[in-house]
């Protein structure tokens, strides 16, 4: 049976984008037999993947907080035993990944445990990436479900300010004891994209630490770029990435199967300061517009073919393009006979489009663009190290 988002949660705009993710699961009808049958049963798996990540009873209990000798807790890190996002140690570069919102825990903030829902979120959006980088991946004290959904407006700010905090002391530590002088890909969805475009913001643009970024991946939060620019709206110096061989920059985007409709809850510049904490100090207003990068091929605006990973394996047969017309957004079809939308279900409703599979929808293609990009980050500094 399909789930509805609480009525407040429904109404409130702007303030709840990119917040909460895979909350909510609505029942798929079973697809007609086509052609594309096999891309279509796989879309149907990446659903379910989805799915694993829903407010769900009966979960596995939380493993004991296994935090490092500066108090971080690694969810992932090179080497660790029972990683969920591999545990490769062999790559040139490392991978920084912010979870979105999973935390079921009752209180406003998580704390430090690792619960199955940060697991699965990591072993689905991070582990792809494990070979092409080395995955390190904090336990931070994120906003949870219930925090969201039961502090509308300016209520939740203190909590996404205490989920920075924690982020921000894990990127620390990172640097100071983990890094080494080594590139990083910043990879993060909804709100751990938030969090990265707050950390981008205050911590990485303008400073020594922006030589290290390979680049940002940070889809579901709206990252804002001055009008007709690449910079001016949340970094003043790190740039949208307009090609594949560009490094030190951000890719960003929001999935819609088909033109957004006109309540979507991404693509457009609040008018308004959003509601994601004094912290991130975003900016807001007319002067700005939407990121959207085309994941298979930054800078255009052409339709492009897309390329998933579900349980492994690459899914093709559907293609994608950034509009410019309404929302900026990323607008995926291809599919025959329309199952796309049928396979991949707006979560929790249509304005929030097909928010639950931006990492996963063109996956592939990043893991491949983050091999090309550490190459030409390698070749850049080779000197530095």
């Amino acid at each position: 049976m399909a789930l509805a988002a609480p009525e407040h949660f429904s109404k409130t705009p702007g303030a709840d984008r990119g917040m909460l993710t895979t909350m909510f699961v609505q029942k798929t009808r079973k697809p007609p037999r086509s052609r594309t049958g096999g891309t279509v049963r796989a879309l149907l798996r990446l659903a379910a993947l989805a799915a694993a990540l829903t407010i769900t009873g009966g979960l596995v209990a939380a493993g004991p907080a296994g935090a490092d000798d500066t108090g971080t807790v690694w969810l992932c890190r090179p080497g660790l035993s029972d990683d969920p996002c591999g545990g490769g140690t062999g790559a040139p570069i490392d991978c920084f990944y912010v979870y979105p919102t999973v935390s079921v825990q009752p209180s406003q903030n998580a704390n430090l445990d690792i619960d199955p829902e940060q697991r699965a979120a990591a072993a689905d959006q991070a582990a792809p990436f494990d070979g092409r980088c080395n995955v390190w991946a904090p336990i931070y004290r994120q906003s949870t479900v219930a925090g969201l959904l039961n502090s509308p407006g300016a209520r939740r700010a203190p909590a996404l300010d205490v989920a920075y905090d924690s982020l921000e002391t894990a990127w620390d530590d990172y640097l100071a004891h983990h890094n080494h002088g080594r590139g990083v890909v910043l990879i993060g969805h909804s709100q751990g994209s938030m969090m990265l475009r707050a950390l981008i913001r205050h911590r990485i643009d303008g400073t020594p630490q922006q030589r290290l970024l390979v680049s940002a991946i940070i889809p579901g939060a709206d990252v804002l770029v001055a009008q007709g620019k690449t910079t001016g709206g949340d970094f003043a110096s790190v740039p949208a990435c307009t090609d594949g061989h560009q490094i030190g920059c951000v890719l960003a985007w929001s999935t819609f199967a088909g033109r957004p409709p006109a309540d979507a809850k991404f693509g457009s510049s609040p008018d308004e300061p959003d509601i994601y904490g004094s912290r991130g100090n975003l900016p807001y207003g007319p002067g700005y517009e939407v990121l959207c990068t085309d994941p298979a091929a930054p800078g255009s605006t052409a339709e492009t073919p897309l390329r998933a990973i579900v349980n492994g394996r690459t899914v093709s047969g559907y293609h994608g393009r950034c509009t410019t017309d309404g929302p900026h957004v990323l607008v995926i079809d291809g599919v025959a006979e329309g199952l796309l939308a049928g396979a991949l279900p707006a979560i929790p409703a249509p304005g929030w489009g097909l928010h639950a599979y931006d990492l996963n929808i063109a996956q592939q293609d990043l893991v491949d663009l983050v091999a090309v990009q550490s190459g030409v980050w390698l070749d850049r500094h080779a000197g530095d190290r």
